[in-house]
């Protein structure tokens, strides 16, 4: 599903069209959807940083991203990520898929400095921020709000044939979540908790919807949203944990590293295990977890990657339904497979990566694998 909207450029008469149609679809408040909104404005307060003694505000700095050095006192730092297969641009944007995994949409705020909840949990840890000279752990916090959408085959939708129900439910999740992270030079801990719902709360077919509208040309129109997966409270807890396996240099400037990991995930939503591992080759490589090495880089870097993961699912709310009654599902298949390739670019505060993944078959009737691919950016507003 590709969202394209028009240039500053564009003649009044067409932004007055898109503007009307996007106002058509424009949903009455109910309920539910201002339910969604509050958690992720409850999970912003909840990730407030902790305050920091005053004589530790001037101990040090770093980056919280690849980028240049950061003042203690930093502001958040923004990144956006975006998931959809109408980013496989070796694909002919008419040809490109528009199934299974439709859409993912993050947005996140990240600061060098530990949460209120996250000293609880580490207390004698000091802020990734405090010393740059320091090698052992640090702590980082990072709010996130997202967006995830699933659909079938929309040439196969719901009620056009007797074997419809064989197909990947609809289904939408609108999440927020915080992140606290512990970070050394050789590994990383990560600890993730997230609210949200799903079904109509999550406005899954209002986003289908207008991005259809607005990039006509090259979607189909999504029919059956209703069959889709229902509503309930989504709950999740999550941890990884992540090693710096290698690490190659010429001289000061490092041209490889590989990096294993494991993750548990239980909750409402998804509950499963996961293993893979990264390697990167490319130019001037960032410190992959640890913000204190960032400081002192020469403005440029790039990279290719690649990459792989298995995972045991025990639960996916998209493929088996919702746990409050009988709902829309299909047959999950346990063990699932990811492969991806990938590349960045970091000019000075500006870092963008691209990356494509390949997901083998998720249930029984499903294709045998799906190819999405995501593009992310991220600013630092400080110095």
């Amino acid at each position: 599903m590709a969202a394209v909207g028009g240039g500053r450029g564009a003649p009044p008469r067409f932004q007055d069209t898109i503007a009307r149609r996007l106002l058509r679809h424009l949903p009455v408040p109910d309920p539910g959807r201002i339910t969604a909104w509050l958690l992720a404005l409850g999970l912003a307060a909840g990730a407030l940083p902790a305050q920091v003694p005053r004589d530790s505000a001037n101990a040090g700095s770093a980056a919280s991203a690849p980028g240049t050095t950061a003042r203690r006192n930093s502001p958040w730092l923004p990144r956006l990520r975006l998931e959809n297969d109408a980013y496989n641009f070796w694909i002919h944007p008419g040809h490109r898929s528009d199934e299974e995994f439709s859409n993912g949409v993050v947005a996140s705020l990240e600061t060098l400095r530990g949460s209120f909840w996250g000293r609880r949990l580490a207390p004698n840890t000091p802020d990734c921020g405090a010393d740059t000279s320091s090698t052992s752990r640090c702590l980082t916090t990072s709010i996130s709000i997202g967006q995830e959408m699933y659909t079938p085959n929309l040439q196969r939708p719901p009620f056009s044939s007797p074997t419809w129900r064989d197909e990947r439910p609809y289904a939408g999740w609108l999440w927020g979540g915080l992140t606290g992270r512990s970070a050394s030079r050789r590994s990383l801990r990560q600890l993730d908790a997230v609210v949200g719902v799903t079904g109509p709360p999550a406005l899954g077919q209002l986003s289908q919807k207008i991005a259809h509208t607005i990039n006509a040309s090259y979607t189909t129109r999504a029919r059956g949203w209703e069959t889709q997966v229902g509503f309930q409270p989504g709950l999740q807890v999550g941890y990884t944990h992540a090693l710096l396996a290698l690490r190659g240099r010429v001289g000061r400037k490092a041209f490889v590293d590989l990096v294993p990991q494991g993750s548990a995930t239980v909750g409402t939503v998804r509950t499963a295990v996961e293993s893979g591992a990264r390697l990167r080759l490319g130019y001037n490589l960032s410190h992959p977890f640890d913000p204190r090495a960032w400081v002192g880089r020469t403005p440029l870097e790039y990279w290719v990657s690649a990459g792989g993961r298995a995972a045991w699912v025990a639960r996916d709310f998209s493929l088996d339904g919702s746990i409050l009654g009988d709902d829309r599902q299909v047959e999950r298949v346990p063990g699932v497979r990811d492969y991806t390739f990938g590349a960045g670019l970091r000019m000075h505060r500006l870092l963008l990566t691209w990356e494509a993944t390949t997901r083998s078959r998720q249930y029984t009737t499903g294709p045998l694998h799906h190819t999405y691919s995501a593009m992310s950016a991220s600013w630092e507003f400080y110095r």
